[in-house]
């Protein structure tokens, strides 16, 4: 058999010629198909006692070819396998398969074992195959990439460009995992989608400069291959867009593994948060302990009619060890009186709790005394535990205090700093599988937090991992609901996107955060903040040059620096700066910086009511100046202070201490500048949507344009995603797309975020082709004022206002016309909600000659208004006096 080419029977396939060592995505069914996109074979190598062995050199010797066919989970194939010995005798297998539908997959196995692999760089590759070599820029000048990277499921880093002019920013090490590369424009793009099929956690890409090859195998730092040890690449082509390859791509990943998730019901219902973000994010103000605060919110919502059914416990509320890894998993009696077990009593609600790395001093390592095997670094503080029986008891104690979801946080730190992970070739993938077995056995869920790309990859085989974090953190990141293209690597594989939390209203005093940048004194008790907000103009006027153009974003990456806004990283400077000359192409010594204008809360201000405040303020709020204290609290000095726990910092005016006054020197605090945007894109990406105001600020219409009475969530069927335009014009930057599909019908969602100008784009660009086969009305249900409608025929180009301006938002909603003897009629949904047509609230819709009729779902006591379009809208409202589902009538307008 000389291998397989491109079937004439297929009209797009991916060509590999097997003797040939070539691959490319083609297009055409005749016998010779024309080749869009190809790719060839390089020569695979490996490292042995540190030194890299390949064909090339004459240390890698092949001894052996044979070729065979089968059929697993992704279809039938040919496989080519060729035998190596290893310059000491080890012998390596490159094996790989072509499958009938186009894909590729490559595998090694090291029967044997291999030793003395580590490479010494973390980012490169130990044991390659395959090394795949990229056409230049003469062949395939308009080559182009797309790579996650980074923490959030690759939204740190995320990062896509010319493959020729852009290269500077392509994500692969430690960072990387999933590599796109296409070519080509509007309805004529070939993509491929190249990934580890198998052994994510111990492979890495590597882009190698020098040769002009992606090498894909082990990880650099790998010190031995165990014997019996194998890992798959696969190389997933299509010629039908960029995102349908990687929804395609992440369809045969999941089919491959076989591993359907579990249902989640921590990301069905309304969640209250309490992360970073969060008004409660380390705060019980105005109450001394959590469990008031948490009684307070739940009281309130329950006065309210606020249906939170979940709620999530941040770090806050267990004992930290050495580099504030966790050392005990368990409550802070004096943060928690009566414990979790008893807030959960309490409320009823199902705790979604946090978890980050453990330190090296934690107290189940058996090197602290514990009982459970852990591998221990010290010299980076963190730890790692080696067995399943520590899942076990971990989360059966957690069992007993209402755990319903686990959440996994700090996953970078924990892979970037656990050395073992990187020298170990099977302990990434070990300790994922512990964890998410023990709790699939537990019918706990798993929601991945700070996850790097190779975590988001091996999350496929694990039915207990359903949910993820696919932004930074709230509040601290003003571009953090930017989550269209971080979306769609995880919904791909099965993962639910998470935006993280958000404040429904635009103000909540007293929390932590501020607007503004505060210099502190040395006291451990005053919190020290950067400046988080948006201006991105230096104190002249000059623009601030992105920090990913001369890569300070991976640098520095925990410090939001992904866009162009001042910013201090690490506070190398004395306040917030940015560069206004600065590029890969200029040596460092020419970039230029300067300081920006940003508001500075005064030199010495309070945060909270000041009860922790220790500046120099002494001057009160009605210009009075304070007097010496003389030892009174224990306080000398004439400054401001809050010894009583008062409302705000006080001192007294007058030498007798018989007259004081406030002091007014509050730090300026944050606030939320487009609540709504929040909660829309929060709803609308199919993920959690958890709440984090203060009781009293929450804004409960809002609120429930997401969800319904009883706190189910109204979500669309295929959550909100970036189009292909996305990865070829800044025109098209937050154009996300998303659908509801009932029985046999598709009702599309557009939203528009800073779209500057009109766009005309096909139902395919848009990617909703299934929601567009018959004439179908497109309406905006927001913002409230809008009067945009459009009728399009099928296969008619659609015209999208514009929607402009910062932090601006436009929602359009499609429905296909349905035919009754009275004429066309089209289905707007419950136009208060996010999702105004969702399979948690239209379960069934029937098309007659005479009539139309929706099954719609809802509560007792719940009244739900449906909106529909003839001549004129019309609404018909369901009433229902117990849950279940009524039926509209749409002839005789009715609810039955």
């Amino acid at each position: 058999m000389e291998g397989w080419h491109c079937l004439g029977t297929v009209i797009v396939a991916f060509c590999y010629l097997l003797n040939l060592g070539k691959a490319g995505v083609c297009a055409g069914s005749g016998e010779e198909p024309r080749v869009l996109l190809q790719l060839e074979l390089g020569e695979p190598y490996v490292y042995e006692q540190g030194q890299r062995c390949g064909t090339d050199t004459g240390c890698l010797f092949s001894f052996h070819t044979d070729e065979t066919s089968g059929e697993d989970n992704l279809g039938e194939y040919v496989e080519l396998r060729k035998y190596y010995n290893t310059s000491q005798g080890a012998i390596v297998v490159h094996s790989s398969r072509s499958y009938i539908t186009g894909v590729l997959v490559f595998k090694q196995e090291f029967p044997d074992g291999l030793q003395g692999t580590s490479t010494g760089n973390k980012d490169l590759v130990s044991a390659c195959y395959p090394s795949l070599v990229l056409p230049s820029s003469s062949d395939a000048p308009d080559l182009r990439y797309i790579t996650p990277g980074g923490f959030m499921a690759g939204w740190t880093l995320y990062s896509h460009g010319s493959m020729f002019t852009d290269v500077d920013w392509f994500r692969d090490g430690e960072d990387g995992g999933v590599v796109v590369l296409f070519q080509g424009e509007d309805e004529a793009v070939a993509s491929v989608v190249v990934s580890a099929l198998t052994q994510p956690m111990a492979t890495n890409v590597w882009l190698d400069r020098d040769h002009w090859t992606l090498d894909w195998g082990v990880q650099g730092l790998a010190e031995h291959i165990p014997a019996g040890f194998s890992s798959e690449v696969i190389i997933y082509p299509g010629v039908e867009g960029i995102t349908k390859n990687i929804m395609a791509w992440g369809d045969a990943l999941k089919r491959y593994h076989g591993a359907a998730k579990m249902q989640d019901t921590s990301a069905d219902f309304l969640t209250y948060y309490t992360d970073n973000g969060a008004y409660h994010y380390y705060n019980p103000l105005p109450y001394i302990n959590f469990r008031d605060a948490l009684t307070h919110v739940y009281n309130y919502s329950l006065d309210n009619n606020i249906p939170f059914r979940r709620l999530q416990l941040d770090s806050w509320w267990y004992y930290k060890g050495v580099g504030f890894g966790v050392k005990n998993w368990t409550e802070i009696p004096l943060l928690l009186p009566g414990g979790i077990a008893g807030l959960h009593q309490t409320t009823g609600w199902p705790i979604v709790a946090h978890n980050r790395y453990f330190s090296s001093d934690t107290v189940y390592a058996q090197q602290n005394g514990g009982q459970y095997p852990f591998t221990v670094d010290e010299e980076t503080g963190k730890s790692l535990p080696l067995d399943k029986s520590f899942w076990d008891d971990l989360l059966d104690e957690a069992l007993t205090w209402g755990l319903a979801t686990y959440e996994q946080d700090w996953l970078d730190r924990q892979y970037m700093f656990t050395s073992a992970l990187h020298t170990n070739v099977t302990l990434g993938s070990s300790w994922l599988d512990n964890m998410g077995k023990a709790a699939e056995e537990r019918g706990l869920n798993i929601q991945y937090c700070m996850s790097l790309t190779r975590h988001v990859l091996h999350s496929v085989s694990l039915p207990a991992v359903t949910q993820i974090r696919v932004s930074g953190d709230y509040l601290y990141t003003p571009g953090q609901w930017r989550i269209g293209a971080s979306s769609l690597l995880p919904y791909a594989l099965g993962l639910r996107p998470f935006k993280d939390v958000f404040w429904s209203s635009q103000e909540n005093v007293d929390a932590i955060y501020n607007d503004c940048e505060v210099v502190t004194n040395d006291d451990p008790l005053t919190n020290i903040y950067n400046y988080n907000g948006n201006i991105n103009i230096t104190a002249s006027g000059k623009p601030c040059v992105p920090w990913k153009d001369f890569g300070w974003d991976d640098l520095y990456y925990t410090s939001t620096l992904f866009e162009n806004l001042c910013r201090n990283p690490d506070n190398i400077k004395e306040g917030a700066f940015c560069f206004t000359k600065a590029s890969f192409d200029v040596p460092e010594e020419e970039w230029e910086w300067e300081y920006c204008d940003v508001p500075k809360c005064e030199l010495d201000c309070y945060t909270f009511n000041g009860i922790l405040y220790q500046g120099d303020q002494n001057v009160t709020q009605s210009g009075q100046v304070c007097v010496d204290w003389a030892g009174e609290h224990n306080i000398h000095g004439a400054v401001c202070r809050n010894p009583n726990n008062d409302a705000a910092p006080w001192c007294y005016v007058t030498e007798d201490h018989l007259e004081k006054d406030f002091c007014n020197n509050k730090c300026l605090e944050a606030v939320e500048l487009n609540s709504y945007l929040q909660g829309a894109v929060s709803t609308l990406s199919g993920g959690p949507v958890g709440v984090g105001d203060k009781a009293q600020n929450l804004n409960v219409q809002l609120i429930m344009k997401s969800c319904n009475a009883e706190g189910r969530l109204l979500q669309p069927t295929k959550p909100l995603t970036v189009v292909d335009g996305y990865f070829f014009s800044s025109d098209y930057r937050e154009v996300w797309t998303g659908y509801s599909t009932i029985g046999n019908y598709n009702f599309g969602i557009i939203f528009l975020a800073e779209v500057d100008k009109a766009l005309q784009m096909t139902p395919s660009e848009l990617n909703l082709e299934n929601a567009f086969t018959t004439k179908t009305f497109l309406f905006s249900n927001y913002p409230e004022n809008s009067t945009y409608t459009h009728d399009v025929s099928s296969g008619q180009t659609i015209d999208l206002p514009a929607c402009g301006g910062f932090l601006n938002f436009c929602l359009i909603y499609t429905s296909p016309a349905f035919q009754i003897n009275t004429g066309e009629i089209f289905i707007l949904g419950e136009r208060e909600k996010w999702a105004p047509v969702s399979p948690e609230r239209l379960s069934e819709i029937t098309e007659s000659p005479s009539s139309l009729t929706v099954v719609v779902s809802g509560v007792q006591g719940e009244a739900v208004t449906i909106s529909f379009l003839d001549q004129t809208i019309f609404t018909v409202t369901c009433n229902f006096t117990e849950t279940g589902t009524m039926i509209i009538d749409t002839t005789e307008r009715t609810c039955q």
